[in-house]
């Protein structure tokens, strides 16, 4: 409480004082941010606040306050222009009706903040919003697409990769899962991080807000003290303020102002953005998986992988060669006999497996189930080690298929012989003999003409014989050579050849557990030998077939126009000579004998021949160009789903949009007015300080910049003098006060 007397002096004093600077404007309608002067505000503002204010009418141009208390009045007139420097009154308490609705404003000194400041305070937030999430979603797009699989669609359904290609839904990366989803889980981990600095950005805009509402006609716009703790909150990116806003808005008669409203709803969508992240990037590592897949690449120069006839065996011609083929190529022996030796060594190294240029492999026919072994494709391909594992192909090469059928029922068997040990078979007019007798030979071990041998008939040993005939019946002998009759031209070789061939084997060489003794099939007299006889015939085809994952599968199968490629074979066995080659039939029976019952016995021993027959015929087939061809490399890749991935993107770009969008409202804002001050105070401590109040406090806490702009910086508080401490009981309630 002042005297009536200082009152007086101290309006004559603001009446006659003669200011040195610019003129200071009061306006009653809202004035331009721009032309403020805070500082002067502040003080002027700490001089009305010493009391309880009254308005003066003006009078003579002059506006003056009066403090009803005490009688103080002070005036200002509006035609001076000189700069208040200082204004000295009591010291200020709360004022009930402050802010006013006019307001001082400097016409010197810039509102703005300035530009170097301006930079800094907005330059580091939006790099941490921008920038983590923009090298993300760089990193993880290059880690994709410059690791993404290429790859030309597979020739062969054998290759998993087209149904892979074929699928939109998904990219396939050569990288690892686990590391493509580590790299992408980032994004879950910087998302709710962002939001800090989201609300930090956004704190400028509101701070202008409020600015602009505390005076004039927008002060309803302004929020409560309850209000302004949840902006707080929401300014510092609590989720708990903004759960708490949300039940609070939605009680009725609640009006909740703009600048508190956009502040959630700023803070809403950054944490709706960060469950779209963290939602993305679950379902990413959840549907992203490791497949095995075979990248392709189609080759324009084929190998020649393939096999035909040779130059030699074309060029033949079988008459000069006493009726023989190719396999027999007198000319050739004579004109280069090493040659003509390799061919007959290549002979028993593939019917041993063991050669090293080509195999003879036996593959299911196209209309045969894969787990039948009736009438299997024996086929003349590379070795296995002179191909790559990775190199898929198709060709043509030469295929034998030879099919048996038991016929001991139809032939009449007698035994006969030393204690009955002799079993007679007479099947057809040309095809009859007697099994357990041994051949008639020479003393030079030549064969020698037998009657119970037919014509053109073969009989290695005692348990094994059998004939060439160019029937079914088995009635008509194939002879090629002249033996009873002329050459036969190329056009009368026949193709299929059959055959007949008779059989022994012993109980003891069937599986154990199995007996053939009783079926009609075979025939068993009073020894412990069982005899059978095969009806079978053999066919060449021209067979085009694919080698993928280094397995053989047949395409199709053309029959051999002519029966070139059978005589090779045929013309192969000469009569009347003894050869060691004819031992392996031995081993083709004991191999039969196995097998469960005469129809698989014969089914086994077709597919055995089949091979003897295509050893015979390989080493005298050239390589031919492959039809097509591919090289494959098989790849363990991460299958990852196009769709989480594309919305993990999407937010993720999301967070850089909101960043600028950010950064672009915060600069507007501090180009306006520099409203750091009042952003600076939407915070926890800011809040503390005010309720609590201290002097000593208030001045630390306060740094003034180049410009003269006084901001709020708790940093600087270091030491304080007061406490806060606690008054009242459980039953009364407890309150809070400021201890010194």
């Amino acid at each position: 409480m002042c005297s009536a007397q200082l009152c007086k002096n101290r309006t004559a004093y603001l009446n006659q004082k003669q200011f040195q600077s610019p003129s200071w404007i009061f306006s009653s309608t809202r004035p331009s941010i721009s032309s403020m002067s805070f500082s002067f505000s502040e003080r002027w503002q700490n001089m009305l606040a010493g009391g309880e204010h009254t308005r003066i009418p003006p009078r003579d141009n002059n506006i003056n306050y009066g403090q009803a208390c005490s009688q103080e009045t002070f005036t200002y007139d509006k035609s001076m222009g000189a700069k208040v420097s200082s204004l000295n009154g009591s010291s200020s308490t709360q004022s009930v009706n402050w802010p006013l609705n006019e307001k001082y404003y400097s016409t010197t000194v810039d509102p703005r903040c300035p530009q170097k400041t301006l930079w800094r305070s907005i330059l580091i937030p939006t790099i941490v919003i921008i920038f983590p999430m923009a090298c993300l979603v760089g990193g993880l797009l290059g880690l994709i697409f410059g690791y993404r699989v290429k790859s030309d669609p597979s020739l062969f359904p054998e290759v998993s990769n087209t149904d892979s290609l074929r699928n939109h839904a998904v990219v396939l990366v050569n990288y690892s899962a686990t590391r493509i989803a580590f790299v992408a889980s980032w994004a879950s981990t910087l998302a709710p991080l962002l939001a800090g600095f989201v609300m930090h950005l956004f704190s400028f805009q509101s701070a202008l807000m409020m600015l602009h509402s505390s005076s004039g006609s927008g002060q309803h716009d302004l929020p409560t003290p309850y209000q302004y703790s949840l902006l707080v909150g929401l300014c510092l990116a609590s989720t708990g303020r903004l759960g708490r806003y949300l039940s609070y808005s939605a009680a009725e008669g609640v009006v909740v102002p703009p600048v508190v409203r956009r502040a959630a709803r700023t803070l809403s969508l950054t944490l709706l953005l960060a469950v779209i992240v963290f939602g993305a990037d679950t379902a990413l590592h959840y549907t992203t998986t490791t497949i095995n897949f075979d990248r392709i690449a189609i080759t324009s120069q084929a190998h020649a992988y393939g096999r035909g006839l040779s130059e030699q065996c074309l060029a033949l011609n079988r008459s000069e060669n006493f009726g023989l083929p190719c396999s027999r190529n007198g000319e050739i022996a004579e004109s280069d006999y090493e040659a003509y030796v390799a061919g007959q060594n290549e002979i028993f190294f593939l019917q041993h497996d063991t050669s090293n240029i080509s195999a003879v492999r036996l593959v299911t026919a196209p209309e045969q189930p894969s787990t039948s072994e009736q009438g299997k494709v024996a086929i003349l391909t590379p070795q296995i080690a002179n191909l790559s594992p990775y190199r898929d192909y198709s060709a043509t090469t030469a295929g034998v298929v030879t099919i048996c059928t038991p016929i001991s029922s139809a032939c009449q068997w007698t035994t006969l012989g030393p204690n009955e040990t002799y079993s007679q078979f007479n099947c057809s007019k040309n095809f009859y003999g007697i099994l357990g007798k041994a051949p008639t030979t020479s003393d030079t071990g030549k064969l020698l003409d037998d009657p119970d041998v037919p014509p053109l008939g073969f009989k290695p040993g005692s348990g094994l014989q059998y004939s060439y005939f160019m029937d079914e019946g088995l009635d008509t002998p194939y002879d090629s050579t002249e033996a009873y009759g002329p050459f036969l031209t190329d056009d009368q070789l026949i193709n299929p050849v059959y055959l007949g061939i008779a059989g022994r084997f012993t109980t003891t060489a069937q599986r154990a557990g199995v007996s053939m003794s009783n079926d009609p099939g075979v025939h068993q007299g009073p020894t412990q030998n069982i005899d059978f006889v095969l009806h079978c015939q053999y066919t060449t085809y021209s067979a085009d077939y694919s080698w993928v994952n280094s397995t053989a599968r047949i395409d199709r199968l053309t029959p051999s126009p002519n029966g070139t490629l059978a005589e090779i074979f045929h013309g192969y066995n000469l009569v009347g000579t003894d050869s060691a080659f004819d031992n392996d039939l031995g081993d083709d029976i004991l191999q039969a004998s196995l097998q469960a019952d005469p129809k698989a016995m014969a089914d086994n021993f077709a597919n055995s021949y089949s091979q003897r027959v295509m050893s015979v015929i390989g080493p005298f087939l050239s390589s031919r160009a492959n039809t097509q061809e591919q090289n494959r490399t098989p790849l363990l890749v991460a299958k990852v789903p196009k769709a989480p991935l594309a919305i993990l993107v999407a937010g993720c770009i999301g967070y850089v949009i909101f960043g600028i969008a950010s950064a672009v409202l915060a600069y507007r804002a501090l180009n306006d007015v520099d409203v750091r001050d009042i952003a600076a105070r939407f915070t926890l401590a800011a809040l503390s300080l005010h309720a609590f109040r201290d002097a000593g406090t208030d001045n630390v806490a306060v740094e003034v910049d180049d410009a003269g702009h006084r901001v709020f910086d708790e940093t600087k508080i270091r030491a304080e003098t007061s406490r806060v401490g606690v008054e009242g009981e459980p039953r009364d309630g407890f309150v809070l006060k400021s201890l010194v």
